[in-house]
């Protein structure tokens, strides 16, 4: 990770957030991201007496699909509700059972992963009918399915939408949602998914089983205090007030 490229990015940023009077509202500056859960367990840690044998879980032998999850939130606290990404063309009202109220499912042929279309309807159908009157800044990574379509660009200038990408190879460092959110989300996810396998033996977990525990894992990850502790932009006037998570970065 080069510094000279993340003094620059920080320089970028503070200049963005700076308006005519004073600094953009915390309620303006959104951060968005996505990541990948497995309808699986992941089997944790396992609490036995000391010496013991045979320490065992419950555990599934497959492997389990992959759905995409698009996380989005403000630096007050306020997120977005989640918007979810399958693969397959036909898309089944069961799917969204008990999802997060006011969820937003998409089906994508090829794969579970983001694309610049999907990111485009996105913006269209979920981030722009909620987003605030006036200017807001999105913060993405710098992912090319964000930032290499004329028409997502136009469309973002058109509705008083600032993107700014970080800087390649330092979303591990800089990508808020990674650092606490995400974190937390798989942590609560998995453990329902043992939960599930535990009292449903023999059974495996199907995208027809994901809103619900999406839903138990999404309440206890998408508080404001992991929002707040993610992006942590204080704001005061007269002068901005930056506190990002303190990273020691690599030499050159």
């Amino acid at each position: 990770m080069n510094k000279l490229e993340v003094d620059a990015y920080f320089e970028l940023l503070e200049s963005i957030l700076t308006v005519d009077d004073g600094v953009l509202k915390p309620s303006c500056i959104f951060n968005m991201d996505e990541t990948g859960l497995q309808l699986n367990n992941r089997p944790g840690h396992v609490l036995a007496e000391k010496g013991s044998k045979a320490v065992s879980t419950v555990t599934s032998t497959e492997k389990g699909e992959t759905i995409t999850v698009i996380a989005c939130c403000n630096a007050e606290g306020t997120f977005l509700p989640p918007a979810c990404i399958m693969k397959g063309k036909n898309k089944k009202p069961e799917f969204e059972d008990g999802m997060p109220p006011g969820p937003k499912l998409f089906m994508s042929p090829k794969s579970a992963y983001i694309t610049s279309d999907l990111f485009i309807e996105w913006l269209k159908t979920h981030f722009v009918p909620r987003k605030p009157a006036g200017r807001v800044l999105l913060l993405l990574d710098g992912h090319s399915t964000h930032c290499n379509s004329v028409e997502m660009l136009e469309y973002a200038n058109d509705n008083d939408i600032n993107l700014l990408s970080m800087p390649s190879h330092t979303s591990h460092y800089l990508q808020p949602l990674d650092r606490t959110v995400f974190k937390s989300l798989k942590t609560h996810f998995y453990e329902q998914c043992r939960l599930w396998l535990k009292q449903n033996p023999g059974r495996r977990i199907t995208r027809l089983s994901f809103g619900r525990l999406l839903n138990k894992a999404w309440g206890k990850a998408a508080s404001a205090q992991n929002a707040i502790a993610d992006l942590k932009l204080q704001v005061s006037t007269p002068s901005i007030n930056l506190q990002f998570p303190t990273t020691r970065l690599p030499k050159n």
